[in-house]
């Protein structure tokens, strides 16, 4: 019998089946079983709201020529049109990106995580992160080993009093950290936003420590009370910040376009990154999604889901009240798609996880988002399930947790 292990690279030796992977098994033996999973665990759009019409009929009016170039290569950066609607796009949060020069079109913003990644971070380099944070970033950077500093996220988000004292106190032991990784609107998995004072500061920090950062947003779109809060890289002047968003919260996560910009010098590398990567998107989401902006589909989406989400939102939060045991903690989401929920200190989610399955619904374990182990909190997504199924599927998770809490 073939010894698959000993042609593993270390990196590929490295990769394990994961609680995601159990989530996965779980649902595909309960279909088997003729059995439904109330599923809380990915970010997924709400069916029901997809553009379907909308993408149907930019497709139908594309000419011969516009199909000619969807269907043959195009440029790794993007093609031009997209990113000069992204470029306008991004102008109305207060970011500045020259469209020939300043921005990949990235296949979702995962591809933004990686490109970074390969450009900027080497072995034994220092990553600063929150805690917690999102886990497929975490997953990204310790591909390449890095070192992780922790900074703790509360409800107004990354606490840059903490940030401030770590980034002193490693320069006092002589370290330089490498690079900042924020998501500071309704970040993944809490759902916190930092406030201004806190972008302010942060501002401040990264040029006096001279780092660069890493500005995610998914999900500052989603804003449940006012307008999104202006991102950092709208705020900056210093080229420090790499932005990168996504189509996948406010239009299709099918699509695949997620985008990044920066100063064009770390740009112009992250391109050559590229080429070994995926050489080009395809055209025809670059196609599609060139026209929603172009025609305002996007536009008229972002409030529309707002809406859907607010509404799904309030709901779980009313059913968790009513079905949650008393011990369980939880904030109010202002935006985004997750809610956080804690538990008492020697209560394990990844142990009951299993149990949860079995009874017909699955959720995120909150170990996934830390550096370190940490047991007691879950993620719930409310923007996938439908509105029935967020009722039942608190109802039952909420009886699983009493048995075992």
């Amino acid at each position: 019998m073939l010894n698959h292990e000993k042609y593993y690279s270390k990196l590929g030796a490295s990769f394990k089946p994961s609680i995601l992977t159990t989530v996965v098994l779980g649902a595909f033996e309960m279909a088997k079983q003729g059995k439904k999973l109330i599923s809380f665990t990915g970010g997924s759009y709400d069916v029901p709201s997809l553009p379907i019409t909308e993408i149907k009929k930019i497709y139908e009016d594309a000419s011969d020529q516009d199909w000619a170039d969807m269907l043959q290569y195009g440029a790794t950066s993007g093609m031009g049109t997209l990113r000069s609607e992204l470029s306008k796009f991004m102008a109305e949060a207060g970011i500045k990106a020259n469209p020939s020069n300043e921005i990949i079109v990235t296949t979702g913003s995962q591809e933004a995580i990686d490109l970074v990644t390969r450009v900027f971070i080497d072995k034994g380099d220092t990553i600063i992160v929150g805690s917690p944070t999102y886990l497929a970033a975490l997953s990204c950077f310790k591909q390449v080993n890095p070192k992780f500093v922790d900074v703790s996220i509360d409800v107004n988000g990354m606490n840059t009093v903490i940030l401030e004292k770590k980034l002193k106190q490693m320069k006092a032991k002589g370290m330089k950290p490498k690079l900042l990784y924020l998501i500071p609107s309704f970040q993944n998995p809490d759902s916190s936003m930092m406030t201004i004072e806190r972008r302010k500061h942060t501002l401040e920090l990264i040029d006096e420590y001279d780092l660069i950062v890493l500005e995610d947003n998914p999900y500052g779109y989603i804003c449940f009370e006012g307008n999104m809060p202006t991102p950092l890289a709208g705020m900056d002047n210093s080229d420090r910040i790499m932005y990168t968003s996504t189509f996948s919260k406010i239009v299709s996560p099918g699509m695949r376009i997620g985008w990044i910009t920066a100063n064009n010098e770390f740009i112009s590398k992250m391109i050559e990154a590229k080429t070994n990567i995926s050489i080009c998107n395809d055209g025809l989401s670059q196609y599609a999604a060139y026209e929603l902006l172009k025609r305002g589909t996007v536009a008229k989406q972002i409030p529309k889901m707002i809406k859907v989400y607010r509404k799904k939102r309030d709901l779980m939060l009313e059913t968790m009240e009513s079905y949650f045991p008393k011990k369980a903690k939880w904030d109010e989401p202002k935006g985004g798609l997750f809610l956080w929920v804690k538990f008492p200190n020697q209560f394990n989610t990844d142990e009951a996880l299993n149990n949860a399955i079995q009874k017909g619904v699955s959720y995120i374990p909150g170990s996934l988002f830390f550096t370190k182990p940490i047991h007691n909190f879950m993620r719930l997504n409310y923007s996938l399930p439908s509105e029935q199924e967020i009722i039942e599927g608190i109802q039952i998770l909420g009886r699983c947790l009493k048995e075992m809490v």
